[in-house]
């Protein structure tokens, strides 16, 4: 009995992690870029604060989900192209997406200094 207590447990635990870090969708507008892992993890950037980004390929071995990598903070489900981005504390974030050149390319028009150029 107790082996299926702790049995049910931890299959809950896993189908939970499952429901959570399935789905991510990344938004972006003229002043923020926000990420979302499933319905309980949001991450909001201030485009004010960021300095450069640009589209790259990362190593398989940085993994998946939320996780701090060489490079900075990772927030990724699937993939290997993210949005590297560099901010103005030095601190830098990883951000998996299906489009990583169309959204670097958005953030970058939208920098401080890059308008009417």
């Amino acid at each position: 009995m107790v082996a299926f207590t702790i049995m049910s447990v931890v299959l809950i635990i896993l189908a939970v992690c499952l429901i959570v870090f399935s789905t991510m969708s990344v938004a972006c507008d003229e002043n923020s870029l926000e990420v979302r892992i499933g319905f309980l993890i949001r991450k909001r950037f201030s485009l004010g604060d960021v300095v450069s980004c640009k589209a790259i390929k990362i190593p398989w071995y940085y993994g998946w989900g939320i996780r701090m990598t060489p490079k900075g903070w990772l927030y990724r489900v699937s993939g290997s192209h993210v949005v590297e981005i560099n901010m103005k504390d030095g601190r830098q974030y990883l951000i998996g997406t299906d489009e990583p050149d169309k959204l670097a390319s958005f953030i970058n028009e939208q920098l401080p200094g890059k308008v009417g150029e």
